[in-house]
């Protein structure tokens, strides 16, 4: 063998490759020891300040709703009390309410009944504080200790802040908007709680909140060198963010992946904090994000705090530990290393002496010299003992190898005598060597056990299995000489002619079963036909049941709908009755003081002709002088007299004007008590519909059920036909075994052959696929699956528009 390299050298590598696995793999942990160190004090530093700004968050929401609490308690408690509110008192204390929590801007409440706890004015007086519809309804606002009061919107449950905690019944936050404070638009959001009255929903209370200050807040926090926060609610807007072009926008408005955002947002509404790495889209570097979930009040919602610090930043002091680490551990690597290399070279001399004195030995063993030389090392080291002990050992090793060598050679002259066949000779030589003396004992109790085993020769016993390779079953072994394998070939012969025999019978009944077992088979699958007809019919009839459930539940839809237009109909015209009955009151006034002026007119008449009597007797009395005036006169009274007969049927007019009209009021009033009727009719009828579009879509699923039902069972007839032709493809197969097998057994010379009385062969014919399909394929149903469809109702918030809010 040639030398590739010294042991020395090799010890030189070994020691230093390990002397630098062991440093590597303690720098690798010392260093990821320190830089995970660094790095969970990174990570709990982010964690903290992200846990410390979204207690301050929740603490600030948490107190507005603790304030509205109070002002919804104090007025249920009014109601349980029949109670009714002072109009004044009650800005006054909401103004007080503003003073003591600046986070609160305005405050409001909308009442279902417009009487239940303050009093109602009529549409158009337009007193203070009260709304269109005579119902007090303040919005008071609190902008640079300014207060702003003004009426709020009417009662609207299609608005966000009333128709959330009215459905939801529990505290409610709307999604964020930009109001005009001051004549800057302000991101806002309100908070609202519903009111209850005897356990009956009666409004909502409520005020808001301006979010600027959570965004202010994430301007200040200063998170390592470049580190940024923001704030996401329920809605995934930005409610908090340094940069303010963000804020009110939704996180996937302004920035295009968002699949973390996604997976951390829905981990926040499980209240789980989320942990992800990516590029920042404020820094453009890649940044570590963490994101807080916390709870807002009892809305059963949850916001988001996320804290974002780039990654080297955020690891800086870790890549210092680790790197200084790796440094360190070099510059000990480099000083052990030369140390070593010193110590190995004068031990590589010594080895070098004994290594050629080894070599010189092991040609003397394999043949190639004819005596070894001598280690020399005049040393008295352990290199020096160790040359003696290899020298005094050779000269041993020299005497034993030729005794060893003359009783090899016998060893070889016997297993050449065994290679033959013959087991009957026996090793005499001796040696030294206590291994082959062993080796001898053991070769001849071997061949001691093989002639027990298989007899003195053991061609006799090939002889026999060659016949036996020819399946000719006949040829015997003398038990005395073949020793205990021969005795048990004998018995396997013995064997194997009882199972040829018993595979002959075995073959003739399996034919005649697997016959039988054929029939069987396609009886089942005409069985398997007729169920697949049958359930065929079955789907067929259930589809047109659940259409027809669909078509009854679409009608009951329209009913609906047709009694909704009715219902609104009736309250339109029990409006109209309304007005009517107001403006027959108006007439009944206006006809009123036109009697009052007939009556004046009837009084000046009467005067009237009393003055032209008057005259009259004054003419007469004058005589000549006196006759013209008292043509005058009488003209007068003739006047006097026409004026009051006119009056009198202005009066009867209007008398009759009268009676007619409070007939009318009469008629009005029973228009609006027939309205009120339909209305409750009509609403008893759209519960009666309901009820049945509620049981049609129960029918419909009870239906679906019925038909998944069906849909198994022909799944299962399917696959019984599968199985029945699976099993019939057997039973053939299992025929053609049977005729085989006794074929087979038919080619062997045995004792014994042809005992078994043997069944005529039966043509089996094979199927083929053409005759497969038609007696174990069906037409498959396709088995519809009805539907239910579900009713959706999506809830829009309140859009930001100025309009709207100057309408609230």
């Amino acid at each position: 063998m040639k030398k590739s390299s010294s042991f020395g050298n090799k010890l030189l590598f070994q020691v230093l490759g390990t002397t630098i696995l062991v440093f590597g793999l303690s720098m690798f942990f010392v260093s990821k020891y320190s830089y995970n160190s660094s790095q969970e004090e990174a990570s709990n530093f982010i964690q903290k300040t992200a846990e410390k700004y979204a207690s301050d968050v929740q603490g600030d929401i948490d107190r507005s709703f603790l304030v509205i609490r109070m002002l919804k308690s104090k007025f249920e408690e009014a109601l349980n009390n029949n109670v009714k509110l002072d109009e004044e008192e009650t800005v006054s204390y909401l103004k007080r309410v503003l003073d003591h929590n600046p986070h609160l801007s305005g405050l409001w409440f909308k009442i279902k009944d417009t009487g239940l706890l303050f009093n109602t004015v009529k549409d158009d007086s337009n007193k203070l504080y009260y709304d269109k519809n005579g119902a007090f309804n303040p919005y008071v606002t609190k902008s640079n200790g300014k207060y702003k009061i003004q009426p709020g919107a009417v009662y609207n449950e299609n608005d966000a802040w009333v128709g959330g905690p009215m459905k939801s019944g529990k505290d409610y936050i709307t999604k964020p908007y930009f109001y005009p404070v001051d004549g800057v638009d302000t991101l806002m959001a309100t908070l609202s709680l519903p009111m209850y009255y005897k356990g009956n929903y009666i409004g909502t209370i409520g005020g808001d909140i301006v979010l600027e200050t959570f965004a202010k807040m994430t301007k200040k926090i200063k998170v390592y060198e470049h580190g940024y926060t923001f704030i996401l609610d329920s809605y995934d807007s930005i409610i908090g963010h340094p940069n303010e072009k963000f804020l009110g926008k939704s996180i996937y408005d302004v920035d295009e992946d968002t699949e973390d955002y996604k997976a951390a947002l829905e981990e926040s509404k499980d209240g789980k904090d989320y942990i992800f790495s990516r590029v920042s889209p404020t820094t453009n570097e890649t940044s570590y994000y963490y994101s807080k979930s916390f709870p807002i009040a009892q809305t059963d919602t949850n916001w988001t705090f996320f804290v974002s610090v780039s990654e080297e930043e955020y690891l800086s002091h870790a890549m210092f530990i680790r790197n200084f680490s790796i440094v360190a551990g070099i510059l000990a690597l480099l000083i052990i290393a030369g140390i070593i290399t010193i110590s190995i070279r004068r031990l590589n001399k010594n080895l070098s002496s004994i290594s050629f004195g080894l070599d010189d030995f092991f040609k003397y063993l394999n043949k190639e010299s004819t005596s070894p030389k001598t280690i020399e090392i005049n040393s008295t080291d352990e290199f020096g003992v160790m040359a003696y002990n290899i020298n005094t050992n050779v000269k041993k090793i020299q005497e034993g190898i030729d005794k060893d060598n003359n009783l090899i050679e016998e060893v070889k002259t016997i297993l050449n005598t065994v290679g033959k066949g013959h087991l009957d000779k026996r090793i005499t030589a001796q040696t030294d060597t206590d291994s082959l003396n062993e080796l001898k004992n053991l070769l001849n109790d071997m061949l001691k056990n093989l002639e027990s085993l298989i007899g003195k020769d053991l061609n006799v016993i090939i002889d026999t299995l060659a016949t036996y390779t020819n399946r000719d079953f006949t040829a015997q072994l003398d038990p005395s000489s073949c020793g205990k394998i021969g005795n048990e070939i004998i018995q396997m012969n013995k064997m194997i002619t009882n199972m040829l025999q018993a595979s002959q019978a075995d073959g003739v009944s399996l034919q005649n079963s697997s016959t039988e077992l054929t029939s069987s088979v396609r009886t089942l699958s005409n069985n398997a036909t007729s169920q697949a007809s049958s359930l065929e019919e079955t789907a067929a009839a259930i589809d047109e049941i659940t259409s027809t459930i669909e078509q009854t539940s679409l009608k009951a839809q329209e009913m609906l709908g047709i009694s909704n237009d009715t219902r609104n109909s009736a309250a339109e015209g029990k409006g109209f009755a309304n007005e009517t009955v107001k403006s027959m009151d108006e007439i009944n006034e206006q006809v009123t003081a036109i009697n009052e002026a007939i009556t004046v007119i009837d009084q000046i008449a009467f005067q009237t002709n009393i003055l032209s009597l008057n005259a009259a007797v004054e003419a007469a009395t004058a005589g000549e002088a006196g006759k013209g005036f008292a043509v005058v006169a009488q003209e007068v009274r003739n006047l006097a007299s026409r004026s009051a007969e006119a009056a009198r049927e202005i009066k009867a007019l209007v008398e009759n004007a009268t009676l007619k009209t409070n007939s009318g009021k009469e008629i009005s009033n029973k228009m609006i008590e027939g309205f009120t009727q339909l209305e409750s009719k009509i609403l008893s009828t759209s519960k009666l519909i309901d009820d049945v579009t509620n049981a049609a879509k129960e029918q419909s699923i009870g239906m679906t059920q019925i038909s998944d039902a069906v849909g198994q069972l022909d799944k299962f007839t399917q696959e019984n036909a599968a199985i029945a032709e699976k099993t019939n493809s057997i039973a053939q197969e299992t025929n053609a075994v049977a005729f085989k097998v006794v074929e087979n057994v038919d080619k062997n010379n045995f004792e014994g052959k042809g005992s078994v009385a043997k069944q005529p062969k039966q043509e089996v014919r094979a199927s083929t696929k053409k005759d497969n399909e038609d007696t174990f394929s069906y037409k498959k149903t396709e088995v519809k699956t009805a539907s239910t469809p579900k009713k959706e109702q999506t809830f829009k918030s309140q859009a930001s528009d100025d309009d709207e809010w100057e309408s609230f």
